[in-house]
């Protein structure tokens, strides 16, 4: 549930897919007047989502778009990293696209750069490899955090309630929505004009009617002057506000992303990247842009696209026609599933001992399909032939875990999550060495999928996984 400054509530997946669904709507109405022999049968869907978001949210997007009207088979969920780096470097176009023009290459076979994509929420910080395919391989897997240039806003949101009080503030958003949102439309262009080096005061409109509720709580503007001093001047419609309270705005936000780059820079294994491309609306940043060249200028090529904001979009519709343009992917965790395994006194804890006709068992062992950290490529199988384990057995059930470990023993470890669950009917009539079915991971692409054989059929189903 999302609760409104109004004090209504509704559930997210409500507010999310009555968004995707007003865009697909908008694209259906363009194209009946344009190209009106396309139909929606004839259009594969591209959502894109933060690399760090975990399977979770992931599923939540599918689910908003399958609300929205988009279906399972029309649908791509693809990571926004993976599609600016796609159209940076030039898969599909041999055009470079530089900063001011400069030329640049990351689209020679060998060469390893950093993708940081900034957008409104998150930082996404992922590295690839260019290969002799034209496709990308990731070597170090996606990392980041809520470093968007929405924390900005929220740090100036602050601020402002320290000029005018927390009540104020309160009453104005539920009063005067309209306003409201104006100031945030003034603040976002601001943030377009500001660099590191910027000094003076920032003019910054604020509607009169702020200005009428902050009086109406007995305050006035001299109490402003006489708080804050010479670092904010508010006169009528118009909030004059010291240039270097604007930059610590930004500076908290940017330093994180700074520190976290630099961090993932000094390993090891990414001694060869030489280039870092910014892209995402927050890299349209001045602020951003100078500081990353002043941190990073030296040792490394900083490259910033044309119209870098509108990366992802471009490289998703590429990524959309051609799926297989990330060819290798680094495993985040590591995923298996339940399974009763020969019981070992070493390692098994006694009160999960199995006795059975044939030997000592273990519940809750954990089968282990792909270990994290394992370069995986796009629609990579991995497969093993399950049984029950008593003859002429009518029913099976299973769990599908993750453990962020390499070698978890049970999935009733503490870093162990259940992640999906198989209910399946079985052959009744059959002993249980003739009574098989197959369990296949699919790894590699943006959702791990997972398929099994129905043993009364012999029909393969292929599962979404439920989180």
């Amino acid at each position: 549930m999302l609760e409104e400054i109004n004090g209504k509530d509704m559930k997210a997946i409500k507010i999310f897919s009555y968004s995707i669904k007003f865009l697909k709507d908008h694209l259906m109405r363009l194209l009946q007047n344009r190209l009106p022999d396309i139909t929606e049968e004839d259009i594969q869907f591209v959502l894109t989502v933060p690399a760090i978001w975990n399977d979770r949210a992931k599923q939540f997007m599918r689910d908003a778009a399958n609300k929205a009207g988009i279906e399972n088979n029309k649908l791509v969920i693809a990571l926004e990293p993976e599609a600016a780096s796609i159209w940076c470097q030039g898969i599909e176009t041999e055009v470079t696209r530089g900063s001011k023009g400069a030329r640049v290459n990351i689209s020679a076979a060998g060469t390893q750069y950093m993708i940081v994509d900034i957008g409104g929420g998150t930082a996404d910080i992922t590295v690839h490899e260019k290969q002799r395919d034209k496709s990308l391989k990731e070597i170090k897997q996606p990392s980041g955090g809520s470093w968007g240039g929405t924390e900005v806003d929220n740090t100036f949101l602050e601020f402002l309630a320290s000029v005018v009080s927390d009540e104020v503030l309160r009453t104005f958003q539920k009063q005067q929505m309209a306003d409201y949102l104006d100031i945030l439309r003034e603040f976002e262009t601001k943030k377009r004009s500001i660099g590191t080096t910027i000094s003076g005061k920032i003019l910054i409109k604020m509607p009169l009617s702020l200005k009428e509720i902050f009086e109406e709580y007995g305050k006035d503007l001299a109490s402003v002057k006489e708080h804050f001093g010479n670092k904010v001047d508010w006169k009528g419609d118009k909030m004059r506000i010291d240039a270097e309270v604007i930059k610590n705005m930004f500076s908290t936000t940017v330093q994180k992303l700074v520190y976290h780059v630099k961090r993932i820079l000094s390993s090891r294994e990414l001694r060869n990247v030489k280039s870092i491309v910014l892209v995402g609306g927050f890299a349209e940043s001045p602020f951003v842009q100078e500081t990353f060249k002043e941190t990073f200028g030296e040792k490394n090529r900083l490259i910033i696209p044309d119209d870098c904001g509108m990366a992802v979009l471009k490289g998703a519709v590429v990524f959309g026609h051609n799926p297989r343009s990330v060819s290798s992917r680094i495993a985040r965790y590591t995923y298996g599933i339940e399974l009763i395994v020969p019981f070992d006194k070493n390692i098994h804890p006694a009160k999960y001992l199995l006795e059975h006709d044939d030997g000592d068992f273990c519940l809750f062992g954990f089968w282990k399909a792909i270990v994290v950290g394992t370069s995986i490529s796009p629609g990579q199988k991995v497969s093993r032939i399950g049984r029950p384990i008593n003859d002429y057995q009518a029913h099976m059930n299973y769990g599908i875990y993750r453990s962020s470990q390499r070698n978890p023993v049970l999935v009733k470890d503490a870093d162990c999550e259940k992640i999906g669950e198989i209910d399946m009917e079985l052959d009744s009539s059959k002993i249980s060495i003739d009574n098989t079915f197959d369990q296949t991971f699919i790894f590699g692409d943006t959702e791990i999928k997972f398929c099994t054989t129905n043993p009364n059929t012999e029909e393969e189903v292929q599962l979404y996984l439920d989180y």
